[in-house]
């Protein structure tokens, strides 16, 4: 059996860390910001689906080994980032004699013009520690991983309706099943070009891009529960859009598969976690790099110079943590006299 790979997938995440990218770019730099952008931070859902699907194609054995190690990946480069942000604010803090910074800085995530990251801006972890915790559950071939999928789902669903959008949970579950039952096989290199599942894929898409527009064209009243369920349809369409988008541009890119990898997309699939960190503290100060700046081209070049360029020296911290804890974690050797 020949090995598996997964360049296309390489390929999608760079597309989808751009889309979330310039989507914050367009929302909190660009006045004139419209509706339709938001499509474009559904690379944020798409993510999560990636995660679900590399999941289910894994088989978990050690539990204690699969937590430790997955919740490393996540800690040390958010508590890189965390470093990053705390001597960033320390700076502005000294340089503007704003003192306030340090409540702002634990304070609830809110935009502003000011020298200032938030860690608050890190509250969809949350929703990557459950769907970790949650995982093994899933990989059980019996009803009661079903039902534990179908209540997290409704779960998020009614989270999303009292509380805010969200729905990254139930597109991490969406991800996993896909994966593990419709297209276990589908990124093997012999496995033959489905067009007809192609084309479904491009049609789900389309009939989801469609009613989006309708719901953002043609909104429903504005009683409470109404545009309450008027914004959580409206977040399950985008959802789903980033989903399927994700199923659509690795079958588009399929023939990636062919190729070895080139360093560039190896690089990048290391960097992604951290680029998206950075980008999500970064938003929350305003963009503040590049708020002097009247030129939104220059605007949005200042935005991905910082948050790469940044990632990039952030990565070289974070690999030095991440070998400093792995040697601490390995048990001493004892000499045998």
């Amino acid at each position: 059996m020949k090995k598996k790979r997964f360049d296309n997938l390489s390929i999608y995440r760079l597309i989808a860390t751009i889309c979330v990218l310039q989507y914050h770019v367009f929302f909190i730099l660009y006045a004139r910001a419209i509706p339709y952008e938001t499509m474009l931070s559904k690379g944020v859902q798409g993510l999560t689906a990636l995660s679900g699907f590399l999941y289910s194609q894994k088989a978990i054995k050690d539990l204690k080994s699969f937590y430790l190690g997955d919740l490393k990946k996540i800690i040390i480069p958010a508590s890189v980032c965390f470093l990053f942000m705390a001597i960033w604010n320390l700076i502005a803090m000294f340089i503007m004699r704003d003192y306030n910074y340090i409540g702002l800085f634990f304070g609830h995530r809110a935009y502003n013009n000011g020298l200032l990251f938030q860690p608050a801006n890190y509250y969809y972890l949350g929703y990557i520690f459950i769907a970790y915790l949650i995982t093994p559950i899933l990989q059980r071939e019996d009803k009661y991983a079903y039902s534990t999928a179908i209540f997290a789902i409704i779960a998020e669903i009614l989270i999303g309706f009292f509380f805010g959008p969200s729905i990254i949970l139930t597109s991490y579950i969406v991800g996993y099943f896909i994966g593990k039952k419709a297209f276990a096989k589908y990124v093997d290199i012999d496995t033959p070009y489905s067009v007809p599942r192609l084309l479904i894929w491009i049609g789900l898409t389309a009939a989801t891009v469609g009613l989006y527009i309708v719901m953002v064209e043609f909104p429903m009243g504005e009683d409470y529960f109404r545009l309450h369920l008027s914004d959580l349809i409206k977040n399950i369409l985008l959802s789903s859009f980033g989903i399927e988008t994700f199923f659509l541009i690795s079958y588009a890119f399929r023939w990636v598969n062919r190729y070895k990898g080139c360093w560039f997309l190896n690089y990048f699939n290391k960097l992604s976690l951290l680029i998206y960190l950075m980008n999500q503290a970064f938003m929350v100060g305003g963009m503040n790099v590049a708020v002097w700046v009247d030129q939104m081209w220059l605007k949005t070049i200042l935005v991905y110079v910082f948050t790469i360029g940044s990632s990039v020296l952030l990565k070289i911290a974070n690999d030095q943590v991440s070998k400093l804890v792995d040697k601490i974690g390995k048990p001493k050797q004892v000499q045998q006299a």
